[in-house]
């Protein structure tokens, strides 16, 4: 793996925050979901959970395409600036789950202790929400890198 791949697996494996963008008749949309990364397949899949009758999956009975970016938070110093533009396809994930859990959870603890041994009340209506979620998989296409920590608007570009 070249240090730049191993750059963008390092940086997804680090962050947990994938901001999706959708659209349909009404406009565009976007949508913050937790993520867990897998380069099972040597190109990066991202998993994560949702509803079904979430606007941005629900955006995808017309087409399946779909961008996204992560970054790193902000906190105060432009030159520590790090993310990832992307573009892939996302579908509903039908076989495999036990080993898509498996790496959603390992990234996620504190999510299958709320839904496996709830503590409080909000804790089991939570846990209800995630019983009526579906796992879904935003596969890469394309990925674009911005690293200011280097040089300026530093840039590596992957298509898978």
């Amino acid at each position: 793996m070249t240090s730049h791949i191993q750059w963008l697996e390092d940086f997804l494996q680090a962050e947990s925050v994938l901001t999706l963008a959708t659209s349909d008749a009404c406009g565009p949309w976007s949508a913050p979901v937790l993520y867990a990364a897998d380069f099972g397949n040597d190109k990066p899949d991202l998993y994560f959970l949702s509803s079904p009758s979430s606007r941005h999956i629900r955006n995808l009975n017309d087409y399946t395409g779909s961008s996204a970016s992560i970054y790193s938070g902000y906190q105060g110093d432009w030159k520590a600036i790090r993310g990832v533009q992307m573009y892939g396809l996302i579908s509903k994930v039908t076989s495999n789950i036990s080993q898509v859990e498996s790496v959603y959870f390992k990234k996620f603890p504190e999510i299958a202790k709320i839904i496996n041994h709830p503590a409080s009340q909000q804790d089991r209506d939570i846990g209800r929400a995630f019983e009526k979620s579906a796992y879904y998989c935003f596969s890469l296409t394309y990925a674009r890198s911005t690293d200011n920590s280097g040089n300026f608007a530093s840039r590596h570009e992957w298509e898978f």
